[in-house]
């Protein structure tokens, strides 16, 4: 249940994640899913520095969580250079919970871990700093 994850200050990622409850794939048409990460595991929700849910896909300006095969509990997360640009240098935490449609007193944290944010050698993302 536990993974590290290790990105790079401004880059963009994404990763597949295969999401089971007792062994079995759960049916994400009947589950939000949530991506979140904090610098501290105690802090609430709101000041997470990261979070994404399944109800929001990815776009140009925002990464999001792309649900790719509902029946067998697969779902890509995307973060963009917009998402990880700020973020401090160390280790945060991550979790990817599910929470039921149908009755959201039903959460499960089904992967969680350490999100190692390393510092760049350069996040320019338009021009040539050399000009």
């Amino acid at each position: 249940m536990s993974n590290d994850l290790t990105i790079y200050r401004g880059d963009s990622v994404s990763f597949e994640v295969q999401l089971e409850l007792e062994g079995q794939p759960i049916h994400l048409d009947d589950y939000l899913v949530f991506f979140t990460v904090k610098k501290k595991k105690t802090h609430p929700d709101e000041k997470a520095v990261i979070r994404k849910n399944s109800d929001s896909p990815p776009t140009q300006s925002s990464g999001g969580i792309t649900v790719l095969n509902a029946n067998s509990g697969k779902a890509r997360i995307v973060l963009l250079h917009r998402d990880t640009e700020f973020l401090l240098e160390g280790s945060h935490y991550y979790g990817v919970n599910c929470v039921k449609r149908s009755d959201s007193s039903l959460v499960y944290t089904l992967l969680e871990g350490r999100f190692i944010v390393d510092l760049d050698i350069g996040i320019r993302i338009t021009g040539d700093p050399t000009n």
